[in-house]
């Protein structure tokens, strides 16, 4: 598969999660968002095939954390110029930047980011048979999970 159907596969998946995740934790969502979520979902992703799978699977949750976290942060001072609508409110959350990012749900994506790499992971081995070696994730040195062979 070349490599823009790829990045679409991702997208969809990545915004359609996103959208969902957050109807699923708020009641609503904004497209915007889902625009976001395809969009780290892809990052992720690219990250992920430039770095080794002996790489701690919490490194590379720590790694989609941060992109997800510069996401938030990006919009949230667009929308603090009145460029956007605010679409959350961190305000009330301990250890927040000017309510629009928070260390709780930094820390929150850092397992959003590990299921996006085995979804990610998954999607490329399974669906578009990208990877000749079976998916493994080590925690802490030891292999944690092991993908079936295809």
């Amino acid at each position: 598969m070349n490599k823009v159907n790829k990045s679409a596969v991702l997208f969809i998946t990545g915004f359609c999660l996103y959208i969902t995740i957050e109807v699923l934790y708020r009641g609503y969502s904004y497209p915007l968002m889902g625009l976001c979520g395809g969009l780290a979902f892809i990052l992720i992703d690219k990250i992920n095939d430039r770095i080794s799978w002996d790489i701690d699977i919490l490194i590379q949750g720590l790694i989609g954390s941060a992109i997800i976290t510069l996401f938030e942060l990006i919009i949230g001072e667009i929308s603090l110029r009145g460029y956007l609508p605010m679409m959350w409110d961190y305000s009330n959350m301990p250890l927040n930047y000017k309510g629009i990012i928070c260390l709780p749900f930094s820390l929150i994506w850092i397992g959003v980011s590990i299921v996006a790499v085995f979804l990610a992971d998954a999607i490329n081995y399974y669906m578009l048979g990208e990877n000749e070696q079976v998916p493994y994730y080590k925690l802490f040195g030891k292999i944690i999970l092991r993908f079936k062979e295809k």
